[in-house]
């Protein structure tokens, strides 16, 4: 399942957070969107195991939390990977575009290795990515599917950025 849709400004939603303001890749809390407040926002429990790979692998996130700030974890006890949410700007997709297969990438290898024993038909990821349009916009594309599909999410940010 692919399914693209609308997004709230995110550079004006971290401001108005308190928060720090994502200039090219970040994790985005589960409730960025609707917590009434910093102390509110909750990220997926799989935000570390992604921070990790990036820095293994040379990605740098601009996190939207202060360095001694954490926001917490929640964790769902499912059969699936729940991803956090990722945010790639404009800047990054004109000026850097290789960098968000990279880190999808890095996602999806890690996932070869979390399935394994879990029959294929039984693997299924939940990813979302908010993305920043030329036009200025901020669009979310939801994700759910096998591992296997992160290949293709690349080229749907660029169409998606493009519009």
């Amino acid at each position: 399942m692919l399914k693209v849709s609308h997004y709230i400004d995110v550079r004006k939603r971290a401001q108005e957070l308190g928060c720090n303001i994502p200039t090219s890749i970040a994790l985005l809390p589960r409730n960025f969107e609707i917590s009434a407040s910093k102390e509110e926002l909750i990220h997926e429990s799989t935000t570390p195991t992604v921070r990790v790979l990036w820095r293994q692998n040379g990605i740098t996130e601009t996190p939207l939390e202060q360095p001694e700030e954490k926001f917490p974890f929640v964790s769902e006890h499912a059969f699936e990977w729940i991803g956090p949410t990722i945010f790639i700007s404009a800047m990054l997709l004109s000026q850097n575009p290789h960098l968000v297969t990279i880190a999808l990438n890095v996602i999806s290898n890690y996932l070869t290795e979390w399935f394994r024993g879990i029959p294929r038909d039984g693997r299924k990821v939940k990813l979302r990515i908010i993305t920043e349009t030329k036009s200025g916009l901020y669009k979310k594309i939801e994700y759910e599917g096998p591992p296997d599909g992160l290949k293709d999410l690349p080229e749907v940010i660029r169409e998606v950025h493009n519009e």
